[in-house]
């Protein structure tokens, strides 16, 4: 897949009303532009663990749920001594990296090419 082809919207805060009153705001939405599905929900976290807390893997999980999404990404600063991939029924629950020490736009690319599995250098 090249990077050209990704076609993918991007939503901030999304917020999803689960009944009157309550809700959930998901940090990030990507959203495929064709067909409107939601291939990823993120989450950011702005601390260092060395893994995922049980609470945040919830969190997502259901955000994920939430929007019928089978991809869950935990975001951190810095990278996990023990890095997440694990499934919990069909969501698959990942952690990734978007560092924020350097040049952000390299950080970007970076983060992209570990989400979507492709590279952006020709």
């Amino acid at each position: 897949m090249s990077a050209a082809s990704i076609q993918i919207e991007v939503k901030s805060q999304e917020r999803f009303y689960v009944c009157q009153g309550l809700y959930f705001d998901i940090d990030l939405v990507l959203q495929d532009v064709e067909t409107g599905v939601t291939k990823y929900v993120l989450d950011t976290k702005y601390k260092a663990p060395n893994l995922p807390a049980l609470s945040d893997i919830a969190q997502v999980v259901a955000y994920a749920e939430a929007r019928e999404c089978q991809e869950a990404i935990l975001v951190y600063p810095t990278p996990l001594i023990e890095p997440l991939d694990i499934r919990i029924c069909r969501v698959i629950i990942r952690s990734l990296t978007f560092s924020l020490v350097g040049n952000l736009e390299e950080a970007g690319y970076r983060f992209l090419e570990d989400l979507l599995g492709i590279s952006f250098q020709e």
